[in-house]
Parts: structure tokens; C-alpha cells; sequence
């Protein structure tokens, strides 16, 4: 009797509390087949398997096995997540958002032991004064979750649809595309334009504290202008590096400019982006981390430039899609044979079955010539898979 009553306290608070506020389920799920080829350099390869390699002087690094795999394969991270919103007055509205990744085809989470670890953020939403978010949440220089200002809608691609296929990244790079304890800051739209502000305190790390010296911090500013056919976005971010917890020898940084036009039969995007002193380059399979000289205590990463453009247009009830990037730069390590060049190109095809369900078909190549590689490497995918949000 005892359990009982306490359940049925819990059930009342939970439906008086779903009353009091806007609550909503929402997700993503994508599943299909993939293939890939991969024959790339020792330390690459993969979806996110990605490691910091050693050479001694004047050695190259080696080329990994040629691989090819055929599996089940997903063009988008798959979520889930709860929304949840309440009326205060005329003005101020409270917004939570918790969203979490996996993979489909086993469960697992997208980044093990991180719950929600897409976005944990709490809102306050002002009419007069903006939006000033809390918590975990995508850097504003992707274009992920709610706080992000990029991927698609600066390339047809966005920064979904596999390990290379046309996205933007993989020729320069979303480095550190979440962060924890950030503050975030959306102003309001006037006349199209509105400005984005972030900063991230870090995370502790054993003794290295959470807003000092000692961790690694985040800050980005950014702004975007829509019009009625066309939208630009421009950012520039700073990854601070910490005492204790910084790889990298000097502080990180990253601007991008980029956008779409609309031209009614066809939308074309493109982007611009710039970097200095990143600790890795690409994404995915072509994640790539800058190789040190024996002995190196810290990296002093890629400084490097990449440009991106494409289109999407209709073809028949469904959309097609390509896009292509070029991105080229120095390894700071290395005193000679230091350059890389990269180029990508993706096509592809999506079919809408609902408002919500769609099928999709697309390919992707990615190329590198690095001077501190022995060989070029290169990559390729096909992925075939239906997508549902809900």
C-alpha cells in the first residue's frame, strides 16, 4: 500500500508538472548500408578514430592498410531528446533542452559515459533582450543543435551524410564542436541581422579547475543576416589553452565566413574558413591530427585555409545535392615538408516519402597530398539510408 501511494504521488506530480509547462519528445533517426574504402595515413581511418603520431627527424609517416568495409551505416548521428518550455509573463518564457546521441544499429552512445551529450542547457527567452542560454551545447562556429550557425546552411551537406561526403569540415574543420559549461547569448533580430556570443568555462580535469587558468576555455563571437532569398553567417572563435590541461603550444583559433543564395530553380552555398594553431584538421575518417618530432612535449598544430562550394536544386519529388573543398596549410611541427593539400567532393540525392520520412542515396571522395606523408592518401563512401525525425 505504501508503494502504491508514493507512485501514485509521483504520477501526479509528474502530470501536474507536464501540465504547468510545454513538454515535447523529439529525434532523429537514420539507418541504412554503407560502404568504404579507406587508404589513408597510420592514425586516421574510421568514423572519429583519430590519434597523435611521433616521427623522428626526417621521417615520413607510413599509409594504414587499404580497408574496405561493408556494414550498417548511418549519414547523420541519430538523437533523442526531450524540450521542455514555460510561459513567465508577456516578455520571458524558460526553455530546457537535453539531447542525446547513439548509434542505431547498437545502442551505444554517440560518446560514451556523457549523457545528452549533444546539448544540457537551460534557457531564458526575452522578446525585448534575447535569448541567454546555460549548460552543454554546440559551438557556435558548427551548425549543430540550437546554438550553432553553419553546416547546412552553408553547404547542402551540412555536416551529416557520412565520413566524407561533401561536407565542409573535412577540408578544414569543426575542431571542438561542444563544450561544457558554456554561457551562450542569441540578441534579437533587428532587420535580419543578429549577433551570437559564447564562452566556456572548461571542464575540470583532477586538480585543473573549472574556470581557471589551468583548463582549457572557449570563447566565440559570431553574426548571421537572412533576407528573404539569401543568409550569411561570420564567426571567429578562441580555444584559450589551459596550464595543465592545453596540447597545444599556443592558443586556437578559427574564423569561417559562408552562406546560400537562393535562385529559385537552384540554391548555391559556400563557405571560407581560416586556422591557426589547431591541434587536428578534418573529420571522421579524415580527422587528422598534426604530427610531432620525437620528443615533442606539445603540438603546435595546423595553420591552414579551406573554401567550400555547392548547390542543391529539385530533380523530380526529391533534391539533389554536390558540393566540393579544397583546403591547404602547414604542420607547424615539422621545419620542412611541413604542407598538406586536401579536396573533397560529395553528391547525393534525397527523396521524401513524408513531411517526415525520407530516402536518401549519396557519395563521397576525399583526397590528401602531405609533404610528411609517405604517399597520398584518399577515402571514398556510398551510403544508402532512410531517415525519419520525429
Amino acid at each position: 500500500m505504501f508503494k502504491k501511494s508514493l507512485l501514485s504521488i509521483a504520477l501526479a506530480s509528474l502530470c501536474g508538472t507536464a501540465a504547468a509547462a510545454d513538454v515535447q519528445v523529439f529525434g532523429f533517426f537514420d539507418q541504412g548500408v554503407a560502404f568504404l574504402n579507406e587508404h589513408l595515413a597510420v592514425g586516421m581511418g574510421g568514423p572519429n578514430a583519430a590519434s597523435q603520431k611521433e616521427l623522428n627527424p626526417g621521417e615520413k609517416l607510413q599509409l594504414g592498410e587499404l580497408k574496405n568495409s561493408f556494414t550498417q551505416g548511418t549519414g547523420n548521428v541519430n538523437t533523442f531528446g526531450f524540450k521542455a518550455s514555460e510561459q513567465i509573463n508577456d516578455d520571458l518564457t524558460v526553455a530546457i533542452h537535453l539531447e542525446q546521441g547513439f548509434f542505431s544499429d547498437s545502442g551505444e552512445e554517440y560518446i560514451k559515459g556523457i549523457g545528452f551529450e549533444r546539448e544540457s542547457s537551460i534557457a531564458l527567452n526575452s522578446k525585448s533582450y534575447g535569448q541567454l542560454k546555460l549548460g552543454r551545447m554546440p559551438a557556435l562556429t558548427t551548425g549543430s543543435g540550437t546554438t550553432g550557425i553553419f553546416n547546412s546552411r552553408v553547404n547542402p551537406f551540412g555536416a551529416g551524410y557520412g565520413n566524407m561526403t561533401g561536407g565542409w569540415k573535412f577540408v578544414g574543420t569543426l575542431a571542438s564542436a561542444r563544450h561544457n559549461n558554456m554561457i551562450n547569448y542569441i540578441s534579437p533580430t533587428v532587420n535580419g541581422v543578429t549577433i551570437h556570443a559564447q564562452h566556456s568555462f572548461g571542464d575540470t580535469k583532477e586538480e585543473a579547475l573549472e574556470g581557471s587558468t589551468d583548463v582549457n576555455r572557449f570563447s566565440a563571437i559570431g553574426m548571421t543576416v537572412k533576407g528573404e532569398n539569401y543568409f550569411i553567417a561570420a564567426a571567429v572563435d578562441w580555444l584559450k589553452m589551459g596550464q595543465k590541461t592545453g596540447a597545444v603550444t599556443d592558443d586556437s583559433y578559427k574564423a569561417i565566413v559562408g552562406g546560400h543564395y537562393n535562385f529559385g530553380s537552384f540554391k548555391a552555398y559556400a563557405t571560407a574558413e581560416y586556422m591557426k594553431n589547431l591541434q587536428y584538421i578534418g573529420g571522421y575518417s579524415t580527422k587528422e591530427f598534426a604530427v610531432k618530432v620525437d620528443g615533442q612535449t606539445k603540438t603546435k598544430g595546423f595553420d591552414g585555409w579551406a573554401l567550400s562550394t555547392g548547390f542543391d536544386t529539385n530533380v523530380g519529388k526529391g533534391k539533389a545535392m554536390f558540393s566540393v573543398g579544397y583546403g591547404q596549410g602547414e604542420n607547424q611541427n615539422l621545419a620542412d615538408n611541413n604542407e598538406y593539400k586536401r579536396m573533397n567532393v560529395g553528391i547525393g540525392y534525397r527523396y521524401p516519402m513524408s513531411k517526415q520520412t525520407s530516402l536518401y542515396a549519396v557519395s563521397g571522395y576525399f583526397w590528401e597530398d602531405a609533404d610528411y606523408i609517405e604517399d597520398n592518401i584518399y577515402a571514398s563512401e556510398v551510403i544508402l539510408g532512410l531517415m525519419h525525425r520525429f
